[in-house]
């Protein structure tokens, strides 16, 4: 099957020359069914000026990097995940990173979207050194597996001490599988899930909660209940409800392959992978549950499968909407709370990893704006300080250096 751009593998095994090659020839692919033709409203329209961020290259012979984070530490270190089934641990300025964790065994990495995709580490990871990571096994599944260890100054896992949280059906296709972790400000631990892939949501799991995929889930992952080592939070929206994933926390997503929290407002900023014509970008606030983003019955603020829509539900409009092809494959970003920075404070930054395009808009409301180019960015993270940090899947890593 030939897929439009958006919707074909994300971080597919092809050199980027050829990625952006090959996006010029399937700009005409890309159109919507016809049920999507109803008229689309904007949201957040570009601005015409904004900080311009200057990227600065650190490091290099990082694998497939989709993925940078700290562990919160005061050690300094900086994470890598490589696609293929590595963590990587380095100290900024210094020549050698090392492997912390190697899942290579126990990982699929065959399909472009498959592979080792989300890191995180326990809020109080100096004191309680426990890992989290996400990856797709030989089967499809998405696993969410976590890692104790002995210190949090080990400098290796043990990949036979993993214990598995989650492990969610994914059995037909290999793409959308999303993967991102990470712990919010409320110390709960949120999980994206893929719509299970193809192209369209066919099977229509985003809209209903008696599904898994395509969603944010909420767990506690400080506790144990009913002999697995997490609990359900009380305040999930389906947690007493038959027949529905207590789990489930926001649905109506395809695939956000990258999202982060506000270390200031523990806003979620959700970088949305669009169908035919747009991506976007999404916000749930602290606390607020049950939160629907419309996908499949609608992409960004455009119908696209009317039968999938209903009159009882209110589906939450994204903060930004960038047509293609400004934009094909959104990569969520973070707000920036550092200090070196000041023109950043409380913007948010974020990216596209086909046409290498970087953005900024204010996290309280506005217009976004282009702010730079970064080609093949495939994530940002920060370091415990809150500087940001890029990676690119021909293993780079990168410095927010100006802005």
């Amino acid at each position: 099957m030939s897929l439009p751009r958006s919707r074909r593998i994300l971080l597919a095994m092809v050199p980027l020359t050829l990625v952006l090659a090959a996006s010029q020839s399937l700009a005409q692919a890309a159109s919507p069914p016809a049920a999507a033709a109803a008229k689309a409203t904007a949201a957040a329209p570009v601005a015409a000026a904004a900080p311009t961020l200057g990227f600065t290259r650190r490091g290099i012979g990082f694998g497939q990097t989709v993925l940078i984070t700290n562990s919160g530490d005061g050690t300094g270190r900086l994470f890598t995940v490589d696609r293929i089934g590595r963590v990587l641990a380095w100290v900024p300025g210094t020549s050698h990173a090392s492997v912390f964790l190697d899942l290579r065994s126990k990982v699929r990495s065959v399909g472009g979207e498959q592979g080792l995709l989300g890191l995180t580490f326990y809020p109080d990871f100096k004191r309680v050194p426990l890992v989290f990571v996400s990856y797709t096994a030989a089967d499809g599944s998405l696993k969410i597996s976590r890692f104790l260890l002995p210190s949090y100054t080990t400098a290796s896992v043990n990949p036979a001490t993993e214990q598995l949280l989650l492990s969610i059906s994914h059995p037909i296709y290999s793409n959308h599988n999303a993967g991102m972790i990470l712990f919010g400000k409320d110390n709960y631990f949120y999980v994206s899930t893929g719509d299970g892939g193809g192209a369209g949501d066919p099977f229509g799991h985003a809209q209903t909660a008696k599904s898994m995929s395509g969603k944010i889930l909420r767990l506690d992952a400080r506790n144990w209940c009913n002999g697995y080592p997490y609990c359900i939070p009380p305040t999930n929206p389906y947690v007493h409800s038959p027949g529905y994933y207590g789990q489930v926390w926001a649905f109506g997503l395809r695939n956000s392959w990258r999202f982060s929290s506000d270390p200031l407002t523990g806003t979620l900023w959700l970088g949305e992978v669009g169908q035919d014509g747009f991506e976007e970008i999404d916000t749930a606030p602290l606390g607020v549950s049950n939160i629907n983003f419309g996908w499949s019955c609608r992409e960004a603020n455009t119908i696209f499968v009317a039968a999938r829509c209903s009159a009882a539900a209110h589906y939450t409009a994204p903060v930004a909407v960038i047509p293609h092809p400004a934009a094909e494959a959104i990569i969520g970003g973070v707000v920036y709370r550092g200090t070196r920075f000041p023109t950043l404070a409380g913007r948010y930054l974020f990216g596209d990893y086909v046409t290498g395009t970087l953005w900024t808009m204010p996290s309280t409301g506005g217009a976004y704006s282009v702010a730079g180019a970064l080609a093949g960015i495939t994530s940002f993270g920060t370091t415990q300080t809150g500087e940001v940090w890029a990676t690119t899947l021909t293993g780079q890593l990168y410095e927010l250096t100006s802005g």
